[in-house]
């Protein structure tokens, strides 16, 4: 599952809007509805923004989306690296 489509079915599980999710992202409604169709890509720090919403353990939610890592430019692949690192010291 790509991960716009896994973030809405996260979302819907929860029983948040759209309208919800991005006031608490501090994105727009429109730039929600483009990262849950696929047509951007969220970065590092929306995606520990979801994370934080949805309550999901960051570390195990990227291992698990390893589209992301693969799909993404090479900045974010070292920022989401860093951050991983980062957070694997702090469990």
């Amino acid at each position: 599952m790509e991960l716009g489509s896994r973030l809405k079915k996260i979302r819907e599980e929860k029983k948040l809007s759209q309208q919800e999710v991005a006031h608490l992202l501090e994105v727009s409604q429109k730039t929600l509805s483009n990262i849950e169709s696929g047509k951007t890509i969220p970065n590092i720090l929306q995606i520990a923004k979801f994370a934080s919403i949805y309550n999901l353990d960051m570390v195990k939610f990227l291992e698990k989306e390893n589209i992301l890592l693969t799909k993404s430019p090479p900045i974010l692949k070292k920022q989401s690296n860093h951050l991983t690192l980062r957070l694997t010291k702090l469990n």
